[in-house]
């Protein structure tokens, strides 16, 4: 089966997901999470690449990269060809490691950027490993307040230093409630929406100056709107718009 084209950024950065096979962790150990970091620092050394942020969970992880649309994939493949390597070897299995091929969007402006590293560095946040995202070992964030380069380019420092006074206003940043929506794997695309819709949600009740957050999906006119916003915000149809409605008043009625 033939697969798609990628879609090559004008700013030749992406953000890259790669994930395990049937949600298996991967990355579960601390000596894999370092292998893959390993592999990643050899290839960087012999391929044009900078990387910009990345987050090693167990069953996924998180990049963002700058590279010609070719590089970025002769690139991942070695990586994740190795790896898959070591893997199978460590753990006496055969076959696929990794889902598919990696996935990859296209970062296209100064904004996206910035909201998608934070999203990446919120990752072990979001999954309660870590209430502050510089205390997990294997994302990036700790090396933006080290200012420690190799995995980290260079260049992804310099920004840094050009866009935030310092490293308190990047934590401040990285505090702020997420907006949009980042590609990521099936169960946390619908996390999500979910959190975005509870946001809309929560915006409708503020305009409005309701007594109740619920007036916003029990009252008609209300519910109309919010629906409306939904479809709008989130780019859905009508029908998935009122079903997550009805997913996020369940939500906040059980609350």
């Amino acid at each position: 089966m033939a697969t798609c084209r990628r879609k090559k950024s004008a700013t030749g950065i992406y953000h890259v997901v790669v994930k395990g096979i049937n949600k298996e962790k991967i990355f579960y150990m601390q000596r894999e999470k370092l292998y893959l970091k390993k592999i990643i620092l050899k290839h960087l050394e012999k391929l044009e690449v900078e990387i910009y942020s990345y987050c090693i969970m167990s069953n996924h992880a998180h990049f963002i990269i700058r590279a010609e649309i070719e590089v970025l994939s002769l690139f991942m493949a070695k990586v994740l060809a190795e790896y898959a390597s070591y893997y199978n070897y460590k753990h006496r299995r055969n076959g696929h490691v990794f889902q598919n091929r990696f996935m990859s969007e296209c970062i296209e402006n100064d904004r996206y950027f910035w909201t998608c590293l934070r999203y990446i560095h919120l990752n072990p946040v979001k999954a309660n490993m870590v209430k502050n995202p510089v205390r997990y070992k294997y994302s990036s964030m700790a090396d933006y307040m080290t200012e420690t380069t190799g995995i980290l380019d260079s260049k992804a420092i310099r920004i840094y230093k050009e866009h935030f006074r310092d490293y308190s206003e990047f934590e401040d940043f990285h505090r702020i409630r997420q907006t949009e929506l980042f590609l990521d794997y099936s169960d946390d695309v619908k996390l999500q929406y979910m959190e975005l819709a509870l946001y809309i949600a929560e915006k409708l009740y503020e305009e409005k100056k309701l007594t109740l957050l619920h007036q916003v999906f029990e009252e008609k006119e209300n519910r109309k709107e919010y629906i409306k916003r939904l479809c709008e915000k989130l780019k859905i149809g009508v029908r998935r718009a009122e079903k997550l409605c009805t997913d996020v008043y369940n939500k906040v009625d059980s609350g």
